[in-house]
């Protein structure tokens, strides 16, 4: 996992270019792994490295004759990649995932990422030709913007890697690769109906989830996983107890916080070592400015999940802790939200929720753990459960008021019942951040253009204080939203939030 930047240029390259939008990411590494920069004939590549397979001998960016790589990411099946290519005739210096991607890129060429089960973003360029190719994970984990500028091709893991530049990026989309001459989707998604009963389908949900988390504790690293005690984070748990002999669960909250009792009580009883980052709202809002800068949103409810989850992966890192598993993803697939329950189109909310991860849940994920140079990883949002999810009927996700059915009964067995079957507790109640941020932002007044509210939906001053905050940390004035307004206080103390895509709604970044 790394912070990557890349310079294509149809001449020369500008030197210093690379090393400038390095420095922005430096959290993105770690160790003596910040700013190396690799110059070839038409290509400057750079990378923070944030070292986790074999971290010794796969300095990035690599080079195997005239190819060359930066890669942001991990190839869960490396391995079996890498033997496939031997097969082929090909020779490794490494045991990375790095120095698969060059020779596969050698072996496939534009149908790499297809042979590729992970999360990455990354360039390969061939010096002899000039040709390249880009590509991102089929839902966008991983990160990757760009720009041009006098015929160069910029690419970098951030927005804020190209304010030094001066330049305005776009979102690299996810599931695309390009080259010279073409961009094009790779991803598909299963079209035909799951054909077969419950408990099939149970049983095949919980052998996918169960092998997505053995490929994300394929390492002699510790594994942390962010606990809340809620059915999402205990599946991921308690499937990581099977595969990872040091596992390490984190849980955050205020005082009052309704997950805690349960992860504490749920840890002691599986005999986990469980970590506890108590918040304090007064420093939660001392950080807030910093955290709207680091997630690069303007958006509340990413911001407000930010604030509370950083502190995790602080801890983490705190523990020596590089990789670190997460629950995000069931919810969209699984309709563990209220607004499926009288949504009209509940399939295609799901759907829709699921491809704007990469702009909401996901780009929060990256960027609050990699502030603290962690890698997070993401066993729901495994194509082989993704897949999966996308088949399954309605009636099998929400049955009798209980959301995320199937995942419930699929995971029943391999955690407590009392944890399988514990309805759900959204953030706020769960972590005991309730208004006391939206409130503070509430009272910081601050001034917007009319037409700028009007365009964004901005409807409320705590909205308004997180763009005026999102605009005063450099980032350009946004020409969309992918989260409507609507965060309102509701009688039982949630939010209530109405998520339906903006009808118009640009892809990707914000742009001037």
């Amino acid at each position: 996992m790394c912070g990557i930047a890349a310079e294509i240029a149809t001449g020369r390259p500008v030197p210093g270019r690379v090393a400038a939008m390095l420095e922005p990411i430096r959290h993105r590494g770690d160790g003596e792994n910040f700013g190396r920069v690799l110059t070839v004939a038409g290509a400057v590549f750079g990378c923070n490295r944030l070292a986790i397979v074999d971290r010794d001998a796969a300095v990035q960016p690599m080079s195997d004759g005239s190819l060359s790589v930066a890669f942001n990411g991990e190839i869960y099946n490396h391995a079996e990649l890498r033997a496939t290519l031997t097969a082929h005739g090909h020779r490794f210096r490494t045991e990375s995932d790095t120095e698969v991607l060059l020779h596969g890129y050698r072996q496939w060429r534009g149908d790499l990422p297809r042979h590729l089960d992970g999360i990455f973003a990354f360039v390969v360029y061939d010096a002899d030709t000039g040709a390249y190719l880009c590509a991102r994970d089929r839902l966008g984990v991983k990160p990757l913007y760009r720009a041009r500028e006098d015929g160069a091709l910029l690419l970098a893991s951030e927005i804020k890697s190209f304010g030094p530049l001066g330049l305005v990026p776009e979102t690299f989309p996810p599931g695309h690769a390009a080259d010279r001459n073409r961009e094009w989707s790779y991803d598909s998604r299963p079209t035909e109906p799951w054909q077969h009963d419950e408990e099939t389908a149970a049983a095949e949900l919980g052998r996918l989830l169960d092998e997505a988390v053995y490929k994300r504790t394929r390492t002699d690293l510790p594994i942390g996983v962010i606990y809340s005690g809620g059915v999402d984070s205990a599946a991921v748990l308690g499937l990581a107890l099977r595969h990872h002999p040091d596992v390490t669960a984190i849980s955050v909250g205020l005082p009052g916080a309704a997950d805690l009792p349960v992860a504490v009580r749920s840890c002691a009883e599986l005999g986990v070592r469980h970590v506890v980052r108590d918040l304090d709202i007064d420093d939660l809002i001392r950080r807030l400015p910093a955290i709207v800068r680091q997630t690069e949103t303007f958006e509340l409810v990413d911001i407000m999940d930010a604030c509370v989850m950083a502190p995790a992966f602080e801890a983490a890192r705190e523990l020596g802790i590089k990789v670190v598993l997460v629950g995000d993803g069931s919810d969209e697939q699984f309709a563990g939200y209220e607004l499926f329950r009288d949504h009209p189109e509940p399939v295609e909310l799901s759907r829709y929720r699921v491809r704007n991860l990469h702009r909401t849940d996901l780009h929060r994920v990256d960027r609050a753990s990699m502030l603290h140079s962690v890698e997070a990883r993401v066993p729901f949002l495994d194509p082989a459960v993704v897949d999966l999810a996308w088949r399954l009927p309605m009636d099998y996700k929400r049955r009798d008021g209980i959301e995320k059915w199937i995942l419930r009964k699929a995971i029943s067995g391999v955690i407590p019942d009392y944890l399988a079957w514990r309805p759900k507790v959204r953030m706020p109640e769960g972590t005991g951040l309730l208004f006391q941020l939206i409130e503070y932002a509430r009272d910081q007044r601050v001034d917007l253009d009319e037409e700028l509210v009007e365009r964004l939906h901005i409807d409320s001053q705590e909205m308004a204080y997180c763009l005026r905050s999102y605009v005063d940390s450099g980032y350009p004035v946004p020409r969309a939203r992918y989260r409507r307004s609507g965060w309102d206080y509701a009688p039982n103390g949630y939010f209530q939030f109405d998520d339906a895509p903006l009808s118009g709604a640009l892809e990707g970044s914000p742009a001037r």
